[in-house]
């Protein structure tokens, strides 16, 4: 956990009054927006997608009862280049391996669906969804070209292999009669994580920026009511 986000989360508990838990059904939305990209600092073409994690828990007698998790990649995906028209860029049909060695067609999402734990101590939740290592992930393939002469300087200063934590990128480049093209396989790991721990307060939302503002993750929590009602 950083310390940024330690210190947000202490913000948002001083400026709460402790309250009574509610009974009932809760729900923890975690929305993120990505850009992921091949280039460098000024050359750089790529997608921008969106995905959500929904946490799911019920409280009975002020501890947790029982949890689950869904995660779904958003079909919106845009494509960018910076500088702009200096790069086509699309997403492409492909394969992806998994660890355990299967192939599955991009984009892939990991897990869709998944069991979560938690516990309940002063008004505080802490939720542990059942991902085994690495965690949930998306992996998607995309493709940049352009036949502007900067290309040389993009394919050249442009990183063939990154490993980065949470994010693993593999590229295959092509340059022929004027024309430079990248075929970039991404993988990245989305929320949340191991554990979560936030105050069990409905309407809370904060918004947290990630990977030098290439992501931002938006946490929303609300109360759903009482299933006897």
């Amino acid at each position: 956990m950083t310390l940024l986000y330690r210190a947000l989360l202490l913000f948002i508990m001083t400026i709460h009054n402790a309250q009574a838990l509610e009974d009932g059904r809760w729900q923890l939305t975690i929305s993120g927006h990505d850009k992921i990209e091949f280039g460098t600092e000024f050359l750089a073409g790529g997608l921008a997608l969106k995905w959500e994690t929904v946490l799911d828990f019920t409280v009975q007698q002020n501890a947790f009862f029982s949890g689950t998790g869904t995660a779904r990649l958003l079909p919106d995906i845009q494509v960018f280049s910076r500088p702009p028209d200096m790069f086509k860029c699309k997403q492409v049909i492909g394969t992806f391996a998994s660890r355990s060695g299967l192939s599955f067609s991009t984009p892939h999402l990991r897990y869709q669906a998944f069991p979560v734990s938690g516990k309940i101590e002063n008004n505080t939740i802490q939720l542990n969804p059942y991902l085994e290592y690495p965690g949930n992930y998306y992996a998607i393939l995309y493709e940049c070209a352009t036949h502007k002469e900067l290309g040389s300087i993009w394919v050249e200063r442009a990183p063939r292999v990154s490993r980065e934590l949470s994010k693993r990128q593999d590229s295959t480049i092509t340059v022929k009669d004027g024309s430079y093209r990248a075929q970039i396989k991404e993988v990245k790991n989305i929320d949340p994580g191991v554990e979560i721990k936030l105050p069990l307060i409905d309407g809370l939302k904060f918004e947290l920026l990630q990977d030098y503002g290439l992501r931002s993750v938006e946490y929303r929590m609300e109360y759903l009511g009482n299933q006897k009602e």
